[in-house]
């Protein structure tokens, strides 16, 4: 049962830093202020150091079922987080249309 536990925590991170990659705003014309920066950085990386360090727990304690959990919760707020900080995320650009594909 615990194998199966980090089997989801393993998806779930992969899900996650899939997730944050929609972090990454479109070029822009000047310097990205600190906050979206942050925001970037703990959606991107977050989750991977949040499962490394419930793995690292899960070792120590040797409650692994229950490591694993906190992990996924832990993973899923880290991400959560990252896109809070980073404003815009997810929102379509009222100036740029939709892509539209041509018939031929």
């Amino acid at each position: 049962m615990a194998l199966l536990g980090w089997v989801c925590v393993l998806a779930v991170t992969v899900a996650a830093v899939l997730f944050g990659q929609t972090a990454r705003p479109r070029q822009s014309a000047g310097p990205l202020p600190s906050r979206v920066r942050t925001g970037i950085a703990v959606s991107i990386t977050g989750p991977l150091l949040v499962a490394a360090v419930g793995l690292a727990v899960a070792t120590v304690s040797g409650a692994w079922l229950t490591a694993a959990t906190g992990t996924v919760a832990a993973v899923s707020l880290t991400v959560v987080t990252g896109l809070v900080l980073v404003p815009g995320v997810g929102q379509l650009d009222k100036t740029d249309p939709l892509p539209t594909t041509t018939r031929r």
